[in-house]
């Protein structure tokens, strides 16, 4: 918050006590001052107070000092932001403001009125005296007036420009994510496709397989369906799509063995049927023949079920970082990490080579990390497993 000049304590070096700004309550102590001072008519002695001289004339110049204190406690209300402080146009108005502040408030015009209003300033007074004093007020006010506004609107350019350039900033950010974004969807799209396929081939020996397939195809399929519209959409269905490109071939994969699995342990369904022989003519009664009973052939056991494939195991992945918000003064810093086995990990965020944070996780998670930078330091987020 800027404090100007004319708010500093009243009695400060050089300037007696009575040097304050006008209120709303002086014209009426004024008017009772002058009703107990014996007051000659429009011309001053020599070491006379304004008072002495003249109620309409003290009057005149008061009514002009409070003018002008208005205009120094309405200086004193404009904000200048942190994040625009530094502005070029900013610190102009403000230097400008500051120097008229001084000239015309606590340590100037303003001061030198209420001298002359509160009888601290004694001379032989004429009415040219009190028309360049309240005509140095007018021209104060007027000028200060002009500084205030000009110091507004140079923060409010200012802000405008600041938020213009973080929007183009999001907006290349999230034109960088998009571009991303599709190139993955398209490798996956081809992904789900071959998956489907392999889905309806035939039953597995192991229904787990399929049904683990079926719930990674669903959630690739949300995260092709996400808002384009949203960096932080976009940037987790990446994270998920990434996830998806490594998972669903080695489901497929695995589909596949227990699909053959099975075929190999499903039983023959034809039933070998064994043909009676042709009885032969019954031979004469005095030479008996006797046929042996045929020995049956036994049927062999299935063969075991092949053992079921073990899934390789799938390390942390881990995504572009990049800056979630800047103020100016620090960013955050946000980057997105795939564990799919919970194995754990440690990630480093840096500004650079300034390094911001140092977290450790486990699970696909979001982190994020605010660092401290200067306005004018470059950004360059960065996030590496360490």
């Amino acid at each position: 918050m800027w404090l100007p000049d004319f708010l500093l304590p009243e009695t400060a070096v050089g300037f007696g006590p009575v040097s304050r700004i006008v209120s709303g309550g002086v014209g009426v102590l004024l008017i009772a001052m002058a009703a107990t001072a014996l007051l000659p008519a429009h011309t001053g002695a020599a070491g006379t107070t304004l008072a002495q001289v003249s109620v309409a004339w003290q009057r005149q110049v008061s009514d002009q000092a409070t003018k002008l204190g208005d205009a120094c406690a309405k200086a004193a209300q404009v904000d200048v932001p942190g994040d625009v402080a530094q502005d070029e146009g900013v610190t102009s108005a403000t230097d400008a403001l500051n120097a008229v502040v001084t000239d015309s408030c606590a340590f100037g015009t303003l001061h030198e009125m209420q001298q002359a209003i509160f009888g601290d300033a004694t001379k032989a007074w004429t009415e040219d005296d009190v028309t360049n004093l309240v005509n140095q007020g007018a021209a104060a006010t007027t000028k200060l007036t002009g500084a205030t506004g000009a110091l507004s609107d140079a923060v409010a350019k200012a802000q405008d420009a600041a938020a213009q350039a973080n929007e183009s900033t999001s907006q290349a950010a999230l034109a960088a994510a998009v571009a991303n974004y599709t190139t993955q969807s398209d490798a996956v799209t081809q992904l789900i496709t071959h998956s489907k396929v392999i889905l309806n081939g035939g039953k597995p020996l192991d229904p787990a397989t399929a049904t683990k397939l079926k719930d990674e195809i669903d959630s690739c399929n949300t995260a092709l369906a996400v808002d384009q519209a949203s960096i932080d959409a976009v940037t987790s269905a990446i994270t998920i799509l990434q996830g998806c490109a490594t998972d669903l071939p080695t489901l497929t994969t695995a589909l596949v063995q227990s699909q053959q699995a099975y075929q190999k342990a499903k039983p023959s369904s034809t039933a070998t049927t064994t043909k009676a022989p042709t009885q032969p003519p019954a031979p004469p009664p005095t030479q008996p023949t006797y046929q042996p009973e045929p020995t049956p052939t036994p049927t062999p056991p299935p063969p075991p079920p092949p053992p079921t494939p073990t899934q390789p195991p799938r390390p942390p992945a881990i995504s572009k970082a990049f800056i979630a918000s800047d103020s100016g003064s620090s960013i955050s810093v946000q980057v997105y990490v795939t564990d799919p086995d919970h194995g754990g990990y440690t990630v480093c965020l840096y500004n650079g080579s300034q390094l911001g944070a140092r977290l450790r996780n486990a699970g696909t998670q979001k982190l994020s990390a605010a660092m401290s930078v200067s306005p004018s330091a470059p950004r360059d987020p960065k996030a590496v497993f360490c």
